[in-house]
């Protein structure tokens, strides 16, 4: 009757509406990447490296630091008898002591950085991948998500870990 197909169409297009609904919501992942970063193997690696560098370091630093203090005390030692030549030699023993002080924590603070950014690179890499993957309209970082959404934290490890050189 006619009272029927009205509601059969209201039924149609409400099922319709809803279809429709659904195929507009979004897939959204979130991610870690503290946690990814940490877990990272390549992370420990880099980090006991660098560790390694800055030990080297220091004790090259040290041991110039002794040589220039016994420098130090031998031109005391000498007291009124000092030439104005020691001063000027032992002032610029001192001033390379300090550059090479200063160019050793440069260039430690760019290996630190460019390790770093390589790993900030593989992460991105795999949070595409997995994204694409999982056919994600969107993935956050897990602080950015209250509510919903799927944790990819894991594959984007695993993700990390398969791409590392």
């Amino acid at each position: 009757t006619y009272g029927g197909n009205i509601m059969k169409k209201v039924a149609i297009t409400l099922i319709a509406l809803t279809l429709s609904v659904s195929a507009l919501a979004e897939k959204i992942g979130f991610v870690n990447s503290q946690e990814a970063f940490a877990k990272y193997s390549q992370t420990k690696v880099i980090q006991e490296n660098l560790n390694k560098e800055k030990n080297r370091l220091e004790n090259e630093i040290k041991q110039k630091e002794v040589a220039l203090q016994k420098a130090q005390l031998e031109l005391q030692s000498k007291g009124d008898k000092i030439t104005d030549k020691e001063k000027q030699e032992f002032q610029k023993q001192v001033e390379a002591f300090q550059k090479f002080v200063r160019d050793s924590q440069t260039k430690l603070s760019k290996e630190e950085y460019t390790r770093m950014q390589e790993i900030e690179k593989t992460m991105s890499t795999a949070i595409q991948s997995v994204a694409k993957a999982g056919k994600y309209d969107y993935v956050l970082e897990a602080g950015a998500v209250k509510f919903g959404g799927t944790d990819i934290t894991a594959d984007v490890l695993k993700a990390m870990e398969k791409a590392k050189k």
